[in-house]
């Protein structure tokens, strides 16, 4: 069911997708998924969520890996882009439809948010403690790293030359060459 929602939320829009839809998609009848979830709105929490913790998990893996700061940085945006590059659907309803959540689920998203981002935050301050970056504004900085990287669902192709890591090296190098000291 997440899937077939997915799928079409990213294309339709969670406003241009009923219940009905899913369960047309689905084969079943409407009546059948209320079975199995309380409101539409239930199910795009889960797949915020769900996308969620894959950033989560693709970003502890990254960390887990060491290095430096700068190194640790580019592990986590080829983390962030890994999850862009095999989940678009996802991430696009991630990105765009988790706004349609009252205001209580919406607090909850950007929770989430921002307890992904400060990691990025705790690298890049951490580079600029241990001397590998210059001192600049650290929510500045997250905010253009974060910005590169989300932007890219837009324009990055899958199949294009570069994978998701090659990609973050890439467009970070852009930007370490303004951070490193």
């Amino acid at each position: 069911m997440l899937d077939v929602a997915t799928e079409l939320f990213a294309r339709r829009g969670y406003e241009g997708t009923s219940v009905r839809a899913i369960s047309d998609e689905m084969g079943i009848e409407s009546g059948s998924l209320y079975s199995h979830i309380a409101s539409k709105e239930e199910i795009l929490l889960e797949i915020v969520e769900r996308t969620a913790g894959l950033f989560f998990a693709e970003a502890e893996r990254a960390m887990a890996t060491g290095g430096g700061a700068e190194e640790r940085l580019v592990g986590l945006a080829g983390a962030h882009l890994t999850v862009v590059h095999e989940s678009r659907a996802a991430v696009r309803v991630y990105y765009q439809e988790w706004r349609q959540l009252d205001r209580a689920r919406q607090r909850q998203v950007i929770a989430l948010r921002e307890r992904y981002e400060a990691t990025f935050r705790e690298v890049i301050e951490d580079g600029t403690e241990q001397g590998e970056f210059k001192p600049l504004d650290i929510e500045s900085t997250t905010l253009v790293i974060m910005s590169v990287l989300n932007w890219s669902l837009n324009w990055y192709l899958p199949d294009g030359r570069l994978g998701p890591k090659e990609l973050a090296r890439d467009l970070l190098e852009v930007v370490l060459a303004g951070l490193r000291a």
